[in-house]
């Protein structure tokens, strides 16, 4: 069961919603834009976890600074890439060793950003916010593995997701939701079988 918790990336305090059942694996799962009302509670967010949880992973998500009831105010983006690595390790405090990362819409550039930059693993983006956000289409060693995209998505314009991944890890699967905007409001379920399908083949 998650359990609320807080910690702190650089001296910034963050609350997040913890579960560790004991396994060796974990994943950190990031939020939507905090500027437009994303944060860890979020419905696909939710999904995510649930997935991930099933799958025997310790779970973590959290608010990023100037979200819900953490401290600290948005500053482009910036900050939040240090509160993920503040999440990782916070993560791996409780000894899983093997922590990765999976987010949804401005969550997935961060989680990229990171991995870009330092040594995180990005497991899952759902749909990357490439016309909203300057996604850099060059290659990263560590994922992602899956991208999933709704044709219907302006946030996330499907050929233009489509046209990077390969760039970002030519092993990645993209999975397309037919229909599907950025909030699949009514493909949650879709969002979720193909998360499910995806880690119980890794």
């Amino acid at each position: 069961m998650e359990h609320r918790i807080t910690f702190t990336s650089e001296g910034t305090i963050l609350e997040g919603m913890l579960e560790t059942p004991g396994t060796k694996r974990g994943v950190v799962i990031t939020h939507p834009h905090p500027l437009y009302g994303g944060d860890m509670d979020n419905p696909v967010v939710l999904a995510i976890t649930e997935s991930y949880r099933k799958a025997g992973f310790a779970t973590l998500r959290f608010n990023f600074r100037g979200a819900g009831n953490s401290e600290g105010d948005f500053d482009e983006g910036h900050g939040a890439v240090r509160d993920l690595l503040a999440a990782v390790y916070r993560l791996k405090s409780e000894g899983i060793e093997d922590v990765t990362c999976a987010g949804y819409s401005f969550g997935t550039w961060i989680c990229l950003s990171a991995s870009l930059a330092h040594p995180v693993t990005t497991d899952v983006m759902v749909a990357p916010p490439v016309t909203f956000l300057d996604f850099q289409a060059t290659p990263c060693l560590r994922g992602p593995n899956l991208v999933i995209s709704g044709t219907q998505d302006s946030f996330a314009d499907f050929e233009t997701v489509k046209g990077m991944v390969p760039a970002w890890n030519p092993d990645a699967r993209l999975h397309v939701i037919e229909s599907a905007d950025h909030f699949f409001s009514i493909h949650l379920n879709e969002v979720s079988r193909a998360i499910d399908e995806h880690l119980s083949g890794a």
